[in-house]
């Protein structure tokens, strides 16, 4: 086991100076045409903020930063959602906002943005987190605008000066393919992995729904623990117009004539059947080598995460109860045609820099974007997606990827893990849009 002692000693020469987790909150996780999305985004973090300082008794007046990340800055979650959240949660005006886009690592990265803060002496306390409400502002929407020349709205493709980088030009060669989206990398990746492991179109498929099932399986069954994450939020029912039924200040109401409690996650299937799964039809790809669907995905989904941070001598001096602290966290570029193979690399990394291995982590959640990523990732860690401590609780196939809050969502998930087993050490990790991984080892501040 690693000598935490040495590990903080490169990061504090004051060990009160330490960064710590005092609390953690999410919204539930909104589906397609559910209710969570009927509200603003930059609302979903206020709602989470006012949960994290309604239940911690400090002087606000210490947040040095309020750190949002979200993928689509647009609509009501742009204008720096970090400062308009703070500012509509009634953070003291002096509190400054960040939002930060690192694709599907922002949520973690708006987290280590904070620990840095507080490491680096910047700031004794930060409130971060993420969100995205993709049913209104799907991925890439912030690339389209309305061109006057043109007379008609437009996507503005990725600067074309990343096909001549040397390295992705050989990339393109080596997988004879395209740069193109995430579905279809998903595709591409699976397709190689596919190949590499000898199993046939039919296997394949079968062992990628088989994740799908089970990652339902375990979101529904284990409410009682994932659930103790979540802050219920009231959302407003629709009109027969389908207009959002406010009250008389035009405003969301706890009143269930107006109003529904949205208290669980929307996207797992209750009646999801392997059965089903396999009538599903594929979503890209030639018949004869096809196996992704919208079963096997994750589903386009809406939510907030937020989590505070503080230093240690803070947090003891409030008598506020530390939660858990961050071991070590790794960020790293990876091939960009592929993009999803981000966890192959960082986590080894992350543990490596830790002096760990994976028999050291008592949880390991690997973001379920899509089913061939958990694939690869597992078969190229010697992972096993049925072990038990591997995302225990569903992944995002099953949960959804409201993409600026999931590695927020990732690295709470594993702090609950810990602290209703007992246990000690976590790791999460996901793949990234435009080829990156991101990976994080948290401690349980209390292991029994």
């Amino acid at each position: 086991m690693a000598d935490l002692v040495s590990m903080y000693e490169k990061y504090f020469k004051d060990p009160k100076r330490e960064p710590v987790l005092v609390d953690y909150v999410r919204t539930p996780i909104g589906r397609r045409k559910g209710t969570v999305g009927r509200h603003r985004g930059d609302d979903l973090v206020v709602h989470c903020y006012h949960t994290i300082l309604n239940r911690n008794d400090f002087d606000v007046n210490i947040i040095g930063d309020s750190i949002i990340s979200c993928n689509s800055q647009i609509g009501d979650c742009a204008l720096d959602i970090g400062r308009t959240a703070a500012l509509a949660a009634h953070l003291p005006i002096k509190v400054p906002g960040m939002t930060i886009n690192r694709q599907c690592a922002s949520g973690a990265q708006s987290v280590m943005s904070a620990w840095q803060a507080i490491a680096s002496g910047i700031h004794d306390c930060v409130i971060c987190g993420g969100v995205e409400v993709q049913n209104r502002y799907p991925i890439m929407s912030d690339a389209i605008i309305f061109d006057k020349e043109q007379n008609k709205t437009v996507m503005i493709a990725p600067n074309k000066k990343i096909l001549t980088n040397p390295e992705v030009a050989e990339k393109l060669k080596e997988y004879k393919t395209s740069f193109a989206g995430q579905i279809n990398s998903a595709h591409d990746l699976g397709f190689h992995w596919m190949k590499k492991s000898g199993k046939t179109l039919e296997e394949f498929r079968l062992e990628l729904d088989s994740l799908s099932y089970a990652s339902h399986q375990k979101a529904l069954t284990t409410w009682d623990e994932r659930g103790k994450e979540i802050e219920p939020i009231w959302c407003p029912k629709l009109d027969e117009n389908g207009k959002h039924m406010l009250d008389e200040k035009n405003e969301v109401a706890k009143d269930p004539s107006l109003s529904v409690l949205t208290e669980k996650d929307e996207a797992p299937r209750p009646n999801s059947t392997m059965e089903k799964l396999a009538t599903l039809r594929t979503i890209i790809g030639r018949k004869s080598k096809a196996f992704l669907t919208a079963g096997n995905s994750c589903p386009t989904s809406d939510g907030a995460a937020v989590q505070l941070w503080m230093t240690r001598e803070l947090a003891e001096e409030y008598g506020l109860n530390i939660r858990a602290t961050i071991v070590n966290y790794f960020v790293l570029g990876t091939d960009p045609i592929l993009q999803l193979t981000g966890p192959i690399d960082a986590m080894p990394e992350v543990l490596k820099r830790a002096n760990m291995t994976f028999d050291d982590m008592n949880f390991i959640e690997i973001n379920e974007a899509f089913s061939p990523v958990i694939y690869a990732s597992c078969y190229e860690l010697g992972l096993d997606w049925k072990d038990s401590r591997f995302n225990p609780w569903g992944g995002a196939i099953a949960l959804g990827h409201p993409t600026g809050a999931t590695g927020t969502r990732l690295i709470g998930t594993n702090i609950h893990q810990l602290e209703q087993s007992g246990k000690e050490f976590a790791i999460s990790s996901m793949c990234v849009g435009l080829g990156m991984g991101a990976a994080t080892i948290v401690r349980n501040e209390h292991p029994k």
